[in-house]
């Protein structure tokens, strides 16, 4: 039988005897003392109770297999055989075995090891390499989901980011073109078309001549005369004073988008359902506005028109008075619904079209109303 290198009869034709092999489970040398064996034991008990794994079957279940081999080893490395293998090898080989009386117990103690050092290299490994196996993949996997997730944001964000630089482009195209499309037109035509809805102008159509023909020479002479009528001074006189105006018309219920953009200019901020000028609001619908809130000193000008002629005498309102006497009297609203008209701090409440209550603020803006 072979022999270990601390002067011990090898494990099973080995290199290694059952006390180094216990030792080994300790991590210590074939050197050690008993004082190293008891200091290694209690950290190896603390670290390996199964009860530190509670919520893990797999490492519990390794963690109760290592206790019991760290439990063996410590029974086999503490009894007397296992003392006295550690003598020095100067006493004789005969000092290392075990003597008469405690064969027995030597005998028993080397049966209670082998079991657990035969199976070292298999139940625990077995267990703990596999648990770390599946730890590892499931690692992997929530990596891959990560970076995976990481780069559809970043795909997701640069193809927004692409779409509203197209939108801003668009935009700044559609009004650069408008700006350019001849102001004066535009203005001309808001006015025309809010004296209309005051019933102060009637729309006129264009009379339709049937065309005269004309000689060669009359028909030039007449080309010139129509060309120096259109650049004499008093032709160029009313574009001349439409100039400098830098008046706008009201914006109501009904004005397009494009029209709102073109009377106050670019928001500061823009939605497909609402405009934001500073404190003050437009409401969309469809491309068209359906409502407001205007902050009183807001240069915004609005206008909510009476859908019925109203005595445009009075000077006040009362409970009971319709919708359109509070406009005429009030004025319009700075922000209104089916049931109530604001004017800054004070509300005016109606039902069926009829007023029926009011709160005045006074140092907002003060309501024209008298008690019934």
């Amino acid at each position: 039988m072979a022999d270990c290198l601390c002067g011990n009869p090898a494990v099973d034709n080995g290199v290694l005897c059952h006390r180094c092999v216990a030792l080994q489970v300790f991590g210590l040398q074939a050197d050690a003392t008993e004082k190293d064996i008891k200091a290694a034991y209690r950290v190896l008990v603390k670290v390996w109770h199964p009860d530190r794994f509670p919520g893990d079957p797999v490492l519990q279940g390794a963690a109760e297999t290592k206790l019991k081999d760290i439990n063996s080893a410590y029974a086999f490395l503490t009894s007397e055989p296992s003392r006295q293998r550690a003598r020095p090898g100067r006493e004789g080989f005969a000092a290392r075995r075990p003597s008469a009386k405690n064969s027995t117990s030597g005998k028993r103690a080397e049966t209670s090891w082998a079991a657990p050092a035969a199976r070292q290299s298999g139940s625990t490994s077995g267990v703990i390499y596999p648990a770390l196996a599946v730890l590892f993949k499931c690692f992997l996997i929530a990596i891959v989901f990560l970076l995976g997730r990481y780069v559809w944001i970043a795909i997701d964000v640069q193809d927004s980011a692409s779409r509203e630089v197209g939108k801003v482009y668009d935009q700044g195209k559609d009004r650069l073109s408008r700006e350019l499309d001849g102001p004066e037109k535009r203005f001309i035509a808001a006015v025309e078309h809010d004296l209309q809805r005051l019933g102060l102008r009637k729309p006129q159509e264009a009379p339709v001549e049937s065309p005269q023909p004309a000689e060669p020479a009359t028909a030039a002479r007449e080309q010139v005369e129509r060309t120096e009528r259109a650049w004499t001074p008093e032709r160029q006189a009313p574009k001349s004073r439409a100039a400098p105006l830098k008046l706008y018309s009201y914006i109501t219920v009904g004005s397009t988008r494009d029209e709102v953009l073109d009377q106050v200019g670019t928001p500061t901020l823009s939605t497909e359902s609402k405009f934001v000028y500073g404190r003050s609001e437009l409401y969309f619908k469809d491309n068209s506005v359906i409502g407001w809130r205007i902050d009183p000193g807001s240069p915004i000008r609005v206008k909510l028109w009476p859908e019925s002629s109203v005595d445009t005498s009075l000077d006040s309102f009362t409970v009971g008075s319709t919708r359109d006497v509070v406009l005429v009297v009030q004025g319009t609203p700075t922000a209104f619904s089916e049931d109530r008209f604001e004017y800054g701090g004070s509300q005016v409440y109606f039902n069926n079209n009829r007023v029926t209550h009011w709160r005045n603020d006074p140092a907002s803006i003060p309501l024209r109303a008298r008690m019934p």
